[in-house]
C-alpha cells in the first residue's frame, strides 16, 4: 500500500464509520475498504496486522492508535 493508497483508505475508513459506527469488536469497515479498492490479499493481510500490532482492534482504534503508525510505515 502506497501513501495515496492509505489516504484514500483513511478517507473512506471515516465515511464508513460515520454510516456504520464501530461495532468495537473487529475491523469490519477496514476489511471492506481493502477489498473495494483491490488491494491484493496479502497486503491486506499485512496492512491488517499493522492495525492490530499498534493497537486498532476495531474500525475506530485504527483511527485513535494506528494511524500514526500507519502513516509513517506507508509513507512511500
Amino acid at each position: 500500500m502506497n501513501k495515496s493508497d492509505l489516504n484514500k483508505f483513511f478517507t473512506r475508513l471515516e465515511e464508513l464509520l460515520e454510516t456504520n459506527g464501530c461495532n468495537g469488536r473487529d475491523l469490519t469497515n477496514a476489511e471492506i475498504i481493502l477489498k473495494e479498492m483491490n488491494i491484493p490479499k496479502d497486503e491486506q493481510e499485512e496492512f491488517l496486522e499493522d492495525c492490530r500490532y499498534s493497537g486498532g482492534f476495531c474500525d475506530c482504534e485504527i483511527f485513535l492508535n494506528s494511524e500514526d503508525y500507519l502513516r509513517e510505515k506507508y509513507d512511500k
